[in-house]
């Protein structure tokens, strides 16, 4: 049995996927996901840069530089693709949306906590 707070949850998500914006942004990433190389490119982009922190944690610089030149030569390769940029477009007012939300919940559990101690 669901609680109300799941009930609600539920409510809000069907609401928000029903916004022209986040239905832009969700067909801009479905393209962007079938495109040959693009995701492909964007997860190895992804593992270098994990692996230049790590190599920069350990003290190996050489191997550091090497996967942050390689990690941005990928990141200008994808920044200038155009259903990346499609995506990123679309991608900014879903995000702004969802910071919202997000602070609002913060705030309003906040006010109960206080008024409850």
């Amino acid at each position: 049995m669901q609680t109300a707070t799941q009930e609600k949850l539920e409510e809000l998500k069907a609401m928000l996927l029903e916004l022209d914006y986040v239905s832009d942004f969700k067909q801009a990433e479905s393209r962007l996901k079938v495109e040959p190389g693009v995701f492909e490119a964007q997860q190895q982009m992804k593992e270098l840069q994990k692996e230049a922190v790590l190599f920069q944690k350990i003290g190996k610089p050489e191997a550091y530089r090497q996967s942050m030149r390689e990690a941005g030569r990928l990141e200008k390769i994808l920044k200038n693709h155009l259903l990346v940029q499609d995506y990123a477009q679309k991608m900014a007012p879903v995000n702004s949306l969802l910071e919202h939300l997000t602070g609002e919940i913060e705030r309003q559990v906040n006010q109960k906590v206080k008024e409850g101690s």
